[in-house]
């Protein structure tokens, strides 16, 4: 089945993976175990949130989609919540992977990681502050590659 995931065309396959509706949580079980997610319908989209990343699955490109969905480095709020972590300032470097912050919604606390090496330039929240659904929290530029 082809679906288009944060803008890219990919072939989603039928795996060994089981999901499991919780209430407002999803119960992913996998070869390597079992993990929460979220996912919320958003017009013809589903928005996940699943392991610190967040992804929008469509069927067909409903309309353009934002710098964030495209690998800008902006990480938006999938869903209103309340910031309950906040781990690097402006300016600090982080890596792929490091916990930016965290922001609690629909009672599962999700953590925000950078996508790549990188720089953070923006960072918009406070500890224990409410947020919209779409917000920019944070924005990370990419380290800047050496041509060798």
């Amino acid at each position: 089945m082809r679906r288009f995931v944060n803008g890219d065309e990919v072939e989603l396959h039928k795996t060994s993976i089981e999901v499991q509706s919780l209430g407002d949580r999803l119960i992913v079980k996998t070869p390597q175990g079992s993990f929460t997610a979220i996912a919320v319908k958003q017009d013809s989209a589903v928005l996940i949130s699943f392991k610190g990343r967040q992804y929008r699955v469509e069927e067909r490109r409903s309309r353009t989609l934002s710098p964030a969905l495209a690998g800008s480095g902006e990480l938006r709020a999938p869903m209103p919540g309340q910031i309950v972590d906040i781990r690097h300032s402006v300016g600090d470097l982080v890596k792929k992977g490091d916990t930016i912050l965290v922001l609690e919604a629909m009672k599962t606390q999700q953590p925000f990681l950078a996508p790549f090496d990188g720089t953070i330039v923006q960072l918009d929240v406070v500890k224990g502050g409410q947020v919209e659904d779409g917000a920019i929290l944070a924005v990370i530029q990419p380290l800047m590659q050496e041509n060798d």
